[in-house]
């Protein structure tokens, strides 16, 4: 069958298949591919999230294994802890062997006969030793203790900054799911603005309200709108803050967070039992930053022991083992002709045991221990400033947990009956408004006032929720919902 298309027009789709035409569609190709790997690349890592929901429990965990600050941390933990492995192998004798070859051209002295040879040969040796301390102002043993110190208070630091990262997932957490609220409610205002737009323009097409007031109530809209556009900004924004507390990889923009049922939460006035004073007393006892000052004040303590031990003498054991062989060592050493001794036969022959005790008596040093001593006092002094430092702190931050979460009761249930007038009058207004008994203007004043209210409340309970759980948090109970 013969083609429709006209012998001009197909010169046109019938392009030459010549070496350059080959090339340049190979070039347009591999752009194609290019340019199509590119978009799949940032379309994947700036889509939306792929439905994965994050809970509060599972963002904790999370940060707790990959926070960087934390995993730093946990390496001064693990390097407390070798060096409190190598204090006490300190404490076990030491075993070392030795082996040696050796060649020797021209002049030298054999030990193995003895002289002084001039002439090439070649010798072997082999010896092992051991050394122990016996006694050195106990200096080892207080060196184990404060190095036990030290893991303990590298391994409280690491808990202080696994709470440290909770506490402040907890709050971008809150926020993420305040920023969500806040939408809702800005949303639910567009909503209602936005049918009093639509009734209030029938009403105008019919003649029954004015221009101006139909003005109004778009500009009204207009403006809410812009208010949500700004929600949805500060969700977004709320949302980046969280992902990059997290860590998490890739270039996402996004996450989808589970919303607890904070109706179980019941908003009411703290225990009157429960004091600052009580809180501060069972914090004391178990916040990590506390205890990890408190082993830095002991290990500082038990330093001070150490360096004090060398105003005593030392005393060491030492233990030693050696042989040689050597080729010049004859069956005859009157004879140059005599045969060499046999390998094993000279090792066993040359064999030499050693036995020694050395006593160390410190005299005069340049004053070196005392000053270290007096160094070592000012630190033990320095960990005891700390210590009450770090507490005076946690009181102070206690106190003021205490107050602001007083402060928050006080202020969410102000708000509510707030909210609860506002709402009355919104509905009221409303009533007025599609009567036309008052003007898009002032209904607007209504609807404002009430959506601020339930905003203003919604602030207030996260406010409270947070607070509280801040106080549950240094009484060392589970931050969770």
């Amino acid at each position: 069958m013969r083609s429709s298309v006209p012998q001009a027009n197909r010169i046109i789709f019938e392009l030459p298949k010549n070496n350059a035409f080959m090339k340049y569609r190979s070039v347009i190709t591999l752009r194609l591919f290019t340019g199509l790997a590119f978009f799949l690349l940032f379309s994947t890592a700036f889509a939306q999230p792929s439905g994965e929901v994050w809970t509060l429990k599972r963002c904790l965990e999370y940060a707790r294994e990959n926070n960087i600050t934390v995993r730093q941390v946990q390496l001064n933990s693990m390097n407390a802890k070798y060096d409190l492995i190598q204090s006490r192998a300190d404490l076990f004798p030491t075993l070392n062997a030795s082996a040696g070859h050796n060649f020797y051209f021209g002049l030298s002295f054999d030990p193995t006969s003895l002289k002084l040879q001039d002439q090439r040969y070649q010798s072997s040796s082999f010896g092992a030793s051991s050394r122990f301390i016996i006694f050195n102002g106990l200096s080892n043993y207080y060196q184990v203790m404060a190095n036990s110190y030290t893991y303990k208070a590298a391994q409280q630091d690491f808990q202080q900054a696994v709470d440290d990262v909770s506490l402040n997932i907890i709050q971008l957490y809150m926020q993420v799911l305040f920023a969500q609220e806040r939408l809702e409610i800005v949303k639910q205002q567009v909503d209602v603005l936005s049918q009093q737009v639509e009734r209030t323009g029938m009403l105008y097409d019919a003649g029954v309200v004015t221009r101006g007031d139909f003005l109004s109530i778009q500009s009204q809209l207009a403006t809410q709108e812009v208010t949500q556009v700004n929600g949805e900004n500060s969700l977004a924004t709320a949302k980046l803050n969280l992902i990059q507390a997290l860590n998490l990889p890739g270039m996402s923009m996004d996450i989808i967070i589970e919303k607890p049922d904070l109706s179980q939460f019941e908003v009411k006035e703290m225990d009157p039992t429960l004091t600052a004073e009580n809180v501060f007393n069972t914090a004391i006892t178990i916040r990590p930053n506390i205890k990890g000052k408190e082993y830095r004040l002991l290990g500082a303590k038990r330093t001070l022991a150490v360096i004090r031990g060398g105003y005593y003498p030392s005393l060491a054991f030492t233990a030693s083992i050696s042989t040689a062989f050597s080729e010049l060592r004859k069956a005859n050493p009157i004879d140059p002709l005599s045969p060499t001794i046999p390998f094993f036969d000279q090792l066993q022959q040359n064999n030499s045991q050693q036995l020694s005790f050395g006593l160390t008596v410190p005299i005069f040093n340049g004053l070196q221990t005392r000053m270290a001593v007096q160094k070592s006092k000012i630190s033990v002094k320095q960990a005891e400033f700390d210590l009450l430092n770090e507490q005076l702190t946690l009181r102070n931050t206690i106190q003021q947990a205490y107050t602001d979460a007083r402060a928050a009761y006080k202020v969410y249930i102000s708000n509510t009956k707030n909210l609860e007038a506002l709402e009355e009058s919104f509905n009221y207004a409303k009533e007025k408004f599609e009567a036309k008994v008052i003007n898009a203007v002032e209904f607007n004043d209504a609807s404002t006032r009430y959506f601020n209210a339930r905003t203003e409340l919604l602030i207030a309970q996260y406010d409270y929720i947070f607070k509280t759980k801040v106080l549950d948090f240094y009484r060392g109970e589970t931050l969770e919902f």
